[in-house]
């Protein structure tokens, strides 16, 4: 029997080894998309622009230039990621609503846009609520008004919103429903009806894009890293300058193959066409599972340099807040910036925040307190579940904690090697 069971146990070892050493990244898939010539989008966006300032060079009153100009503007932060971008545009909504007497609902819905991507979530509302009072574009304004408010946490706010329309199997109407289920942790079923909102939308590469990109999102979340892969690749396939896709690639080449110097290669080529401060997180995630921590600070420095001031930081508070309670040694910022985002957007998620700088200062009695009132069995995004299981083993509870920590390594792909490797480690002292 003692031969035998060694063979079993021998097969298993090895079948263990190829399904972790299995590659799914392969540069011939992409290597184009990589070379693809971004700037000649950006460039026919400034001559859009271009179009237009000359237009209203010759007629300073015209409404609609002005109004053309405000969308193009927030289009450009798109493809820049310069805030300033988003300022301009911002500016131009404010100076057209001194003036205008009709179409007023497009300018708040404008500003509300603007304020989203920002996360200004609250100032999101109040645009939000104004163009609702108007009573034009109802439907519109209902729906930026479901996405504000689940921006803000309050499933039970936008499901009501979403019940008040006829259509339920449009697109606009399927890609809310989708968020509501992933905040209620129901990720196969958002999948699906994910799944349903881009089959409707195949001829318009801009929605295709971006519905299948987020499919690609979900499916690695889902542990369908493969499938992850495909999407990615179909989204390039249709827009070669889609860079978000590419994005994704090489975080499956970071998370899942360890195929760091793909994954390099590809995040440098990304930041060399926009402003892109994640890329400084992803360099610093290999830096340290290269055992580099001089890399790794270099990194995570440049990142805070690019996004801890004013027009970005709202837009990285969670992302900060983690860096400084951890890794930076700086809690006592982390917990400032935690608290600024509950004022800004009071989630279980910003509440995590909080827990989790309140536990590097040392006070993990009242980290677990306000974690127990404000997070636990309220979110089930995997880096609270880590935080939560991180917390109760400070304070000695160790079945709680193994609990949490066990339900956060389910997600051990969307955490990322490091977590994971700190989640293990930390389950076998338990």
């Amino acid at each position: 029997m003692r031969p035998i069971l060694f063979f079993l146990v021998i097969l298993i070892l090895l079948s263990s080894c190829r399904e972790e050493k299995k590659s799914i990244v392969h540069a011939t898939d992409y290597e184009t998309y990589l070379t693809f010539q971004k700037a000649a989008s950006k460039y026919s966006l400034d001559d859009d622009m271009t179009f237009w300032i000359e237009r209203l060079q010759r007629m300073p009153k015209d409404e609609a230039s002005t109004r053309k100009l405000a969308g193009l503007h927030a289009a450009k932060f798109k493809a820049t990621g310069l805030v300033e971008e988003l300022k301009i545009s911002d500016s131009i909504y404010h100076e057209l609503l001194k003036t205008a007497t009709t179409g007023r609902v497009g300018l708040f819905l404008g500003l509300a846009q603007n304020s989203i991507t920002q996360h200004q979530f609250k100032t999101a509302e109040m645009y939000s609520d104004s163009a609702i009072a108007i009573g034009e574009r109802r439907p519109t304004a209902l729906l930026v008004s479901t996405d504000i408010a689940l921006e803000l946490g309050n499933c039970y706010k936008a499901k009501n919103i979403l019940k008040q329309f006829t259509n339920q199997n449009s697109f606009a109407h399927r890609i809310r429903q989708v968020k509501v289920k992933d905040q209620q942790g129901d990720l196969e079923s958002a999948i699906l009806i994910m799944e349903a909102a881009h089959d409707r939308v195949k001829g318009n590469k801009d929605l295709y894009c971006w519905s299948l990109s987020n499919l690609g999102d979900m499916y690695g979340h889902a542990g369908r890293v493969e499938d992850a892969y495909n999407a990615y690749l179909s989204v390039l396939q249709k827009d070669p300058g889609y860079d978000y896709a590419l994005k994704g690639i090489a975080w499956i080449a970071i998370s899942n193959d360890k195929n760091f110097t793909e994954a390099e290669r590809i995040i440098h080529t990304l930041a060399s066409r926009s402003r892109m401060p994640e890329a400084h997180l992803m360099l610093a995630e290999i830096a340290e599972l290269e055992s580099n921590p001089a890399e790794k600070e270099k990194h995570l420095n440049r990142f805070v340099s690019l996004t801890d001031n004013e027009g970005y930081k709202t837009m990285y508070a969670k992302y900060l807040a983690a860096l400084y309670a951890q890794d930076l040694n700086q809690p006592e910022k982390s917990l400032v910036i935690a608290e600024e985002e509950i004022s800004n957007r009071p989630t279980p998620q910003s509440f995590d925040l909080k827990a989790w700088a309140l536990l590097h200062l040392g006070r993990k009695k009242e980290a677990l307190a306000f974690a127990q009132k404000y997070v636990e069995g309220r979110t089930f995004e995997p880096d609270a579940a880590y935080h939560l299981g991180m917390i109760y083993r400070a304070n000695g509870f160790e079945d709680e904690a193994e609990k949490h920590l066990e339900e956060a390594l389910k997600s051990s792909f969307e955490l990322g090697p490091v977590i994971s490797r700190e989640i293990k480690k930390a389950l076998d002292t338990l």
